[in-house]
């Protein structure tokens, strides 16, 4: 624990928000936090930079490739299916999900899911199924744009260095509050799971 807050606190001087981002969190779970400039739909940009040197790539891997394990991984995520297999040139898998949070209907959407490498890193992507039909069961919302990724590579002083990017729009009603919740606290939490998923 002593030697992991000792990294944590040699690296953060370095973490520095993307172009266009603006610090919101400078310190949590070893991640600095940032937010982007408002889309042309509302979405507000998340960013997060992370150091965990307590996690092995290998881990990281096998957890967050695996999108039926998000559901484990995840506590808004209360379903993860894979409805059509990344067998296509491109590698990506539809992956149907089932989102529950405090205060707001049930979300559900289908995502385009994919592993690709960048710069060396893996990076675990996905954007909106847009194309593809799905009809939310009664009183559910359909989101409406989930787009981002989870990405990580091993770091020479041992553990990983982590990126993670989102842009959601939930779609339907949502009030004001919670949106500004989910920037903040629901960003953490998402952080706080992972990290302890793939320990």
């Amino acid at each position: 624990m002593i030697l992991s807050l000792i990294g944590y606190s040699l690296l953060a001087p370095a973490l520095a928000a993307p172009a266009g981002y603006s610090v919101n969190v400078a310190s949590y779970e070893g991640c600095e936090l940032s937010l982007g400039s408002t889309m042309s739909d509302g979405v507000v940009p998340i960013h997060a930079d992370c150091y965990w040197p307590d996690v092995t790539i290998d881990k990281f891997r096998a957890v967050m490739g695996d999108p039926v394990k998000h559901a484990d991984v995840f506590t808004v995520i209360v379903k993860s299916e894979i409805r059509r297999p990344a067998s296509t040139p491109d590698g990506k898998a539809l992956v149907y999900q089932l989102q529950r949070s405090k205060g707001i209907s049930d979300r559900e959407v289908l995502l385009w899911m994919n592993h690709t490498v960048v710069g060396g890193a893996d990076r675990y992507g996905w954007t909106t199924a847009s194309g593809e039909a799905l009809t939310p069961a009664d009183g559910n919302v359909k989101v409406e744009r989930s787009d981002g990724y989870w990405q990580a590579a091993a770091d020479p002083r041992g553990g990983v260095q982590v990126s993670h990017q989102l842009e959601y729009a939930p779609g339907g009603s949502v009030p004001g509050f919670l949106v500004h919740w989910f920037q903040t606290s629901g960003v953490e939490t998402n952080l706080t799971e992972v990290h302890s998923a793939t320990k």
